[in-house]
């Protein structure tokens, strides 16, 4: 089958980091794949060409370029005719949209990678444009209900399709044991207002000892270390920027911690969980349903709330080291039973044949 994924742009996140292992994982499957990006591409390339997946850009840098950005795309679908077209992200997902008015014969499917992709302009961008997607998908059961309660998404041409997990790639420590010293905790992802790391660093003035390593860059980097100065944290908060060794990092702490106030999935909240660490998460959309809320597989608190925060992480650090085990062992049978990659690529291929094979 021939599978063209339209993304918004490739850097560093959990929406890029998803697709292009669905990408992997359908190229190894023996698909024709291809990755198409809006933007110039600024991470992944290297990646993508040793699995021999073309890449290409439509080199679109503003909204002013949205006409040639679009008449290039038409070109691309026209030369090289996909079965099925699969739209990730907001700008994406409205480009794919669009083309299928030029190039009317597209089977077009758009996933929505958070719970809310902007303000209510692109909410009426996407009802305007939903009769040109045949399939909506979104990576949570909170995002669909955001989605379609709100009549963002037609509740019959929407479903839930969860991220997948290469529990190949992250799985735990040979072994781990219980160490001296301070508990180290990891929190991953860009350093923006979405994932509320003001919440998190206050919550750890509130611990005596706890060390946190955070990994991710953003525009927020200056205000958060003048955050931590003014805590008096800085022997106790390190900034990483960005890593390419994540699942490494995640066999050297532990536990996870993500502070987000919203999120469609949490893509890295399940990597963690797959490496066997014991995890606190706020409610703050997909991560609940990762984790649920028995307190088996880690635990689930307020957004924005840093003293239910502090507490989670202080129950987490004084169980005792087998019952952090017991409970990291937990999250990863949770992950490899409903969100394994292998599991998800199959879905996908489905859903994909499904709509090669639907006349409408």
């Amino acid at each position: 089958m021939r599978i063209d994924y339209v993304i918004t742009g490739l850097d560093i996140g959990g929406a890029e980091f998803q697709i292009v292992a669905l990408v992997e994982r359908l190229a190894q499957r023996g698909h024709d794949v291809r990755v198409i990006s809006l933007t110039p591409p600024l991470a992944f390339q290297e990646r993508l060409s040793a699995a021999g997946i073309p890449l290409c850009s439509l080199e679109m840098h503003s909204a002013k370029h949205l006409p040639f950005a679009l008449w290039r795309l038409r070109k691309l679908l026209k030369e090289s005719p996909p079965d099925i077209v699969h739209g990730h992200m907001v700008h994406a997902n409205l480009l794919v949209r669009l083309v299928r008015i030029l190039v009317p014969n597209l089977k077009v499917i758009c996933t929505a990678h958070n719970t809310r992709e902007g303000g209510k302009l692109r909410d009426w961008a996407y009802r305007l444009t939903n009769p040109l997607s045949q399939l909506n998908t979104t990576i949570s059961e909170a995002a669909t209900r955001r989605f379609t309660e709100e009549k963002v998404f037609p509740r019959e041409k929407t479903r839930t399709i969860f991220n997948g997990i290469d529990t190949d790639k992250f799985h735990p420590a040979n072994q781990r044991d219980e160490k001296a010293g301070p508990f180290r905790w990891l929190a991953v992802g860009r350093l923006m207002e979405q994932k509320d790391y003001p919440t998190l660093i206050t919550a750890f003035s509130h611990l005596p000892q706890s060390k946190l390593l955070i990994a991710g860059q953003g525009k927020l980097l200056s205000a958060l270390q003048r955050q931590v100065k003014d805590l008096g944290l800085e022997e106790r908060i390190d900034f990483l920027g960005v890593r390419h060794d994540i699942d490494e990092l995640y066999r050297q702490v532990d536990g996870f911690v993500l502070s987000s106030e919203w999120e469609g999935y949490g893509l890295v909240v399940a990597e963690a969980m797959a490496s066997e660490l014991p995890v606190v998460v706020t409610d703050s959309g997909g991560p609940g349903e990762i984790v649920g809320r028995e307190g088996k597989a880690g635990l689930l608190v307020p957004i924005k709330d840093p003293q239910a925060l502090a507490s989670a992480l202080a129950a987490i650090e004084a169980l005792p080291f087998k019952e952090r085990e017991t409970m990291g062992k937990q999250a990863r049978q949770q992950i490899q039973e409903r969100f394994s990659l292998n599991q998800i690529v199959t879905l996908w291929e489905q859903i994909y044949a499904g709509l090669q094979n639907n006349n409408k």
